[in-house]
């Protein structure tokens, strides 16, 4: 298991944990794989459109295709010399970077040419943003913790000055 951790995340140190559970990673790296390459199938379906605007979206959608592939499978681009550089570089940065660049990516297209496979495009390239924001957000609290705070259980972190008559003793 972990020559595959190693293949697939090159840059992750073996005792570092993060908060992520290790399925969330998979599922990202994943669905960023499968969403470059839909990414890039729908933008050449969109550059076939006789109109510019549409020509200029298919070619930024393919366009970030290949940098989600880049980002996200180096070894798919090892015979480009700088795409591991690209992705050491990319790969430590924090997850909300990724949710930002991918999602950003994605949007362009969506407003130069709407249409179906533009936005099935898009939505793959936002899919896997999504996916890096839910590791952003980190774990649910547990059961116990989640059912206390409804039931108003909890310690107010701050106390009310308004409460004690504190305030009328020392304006």
């Amino acid at each position: 298991m972990d020559k595959v951790k190693g293949f697939v995340f090159p840059n992750a140190a073996a005792g570092e944990d993060d908060g992520v559970a290790w399925w969330m990673k998979y599922a990202a790296k994943a669905a960023g794989i499968l969403g470059g390459i839909m990414a890039m199938l729908f933008g050449v379906f969109v550059g076939l459109s006789p109109f510019p605007t549409c020509i200029i979206a298919g070619i930024w959608q393919i366009c970030a295709g290949f940098i989600m592939i880049v980002v996200e499978a180096p070894f798919c681009c090892s015979f480009i010399d700088y795409v591991r550089q690209f992705s050491d570089l990319i790969e430590t940065r924090p997850p909300w970077q990724k949710t930002v660049l991918y999602v950003v990516l994605s949007l362009p297209p969506l407003f130069l040419c709407i249409g179906l496979f533009s936005l099935i495009g898009s939505a793959m390239l936002i899919g896997t943003g999504i996916l890096y924001g839910m590791q952003v957000v980190g774990k649910k609290a547990s059961r116990t913790e989640m059912s206390n705070a409804a039931r108003g259980d909890t310690e107010p972190d701050e106390k009310n000055i308004m409460d004690d008559g504190d305030w009328q003793t020392n304006p």
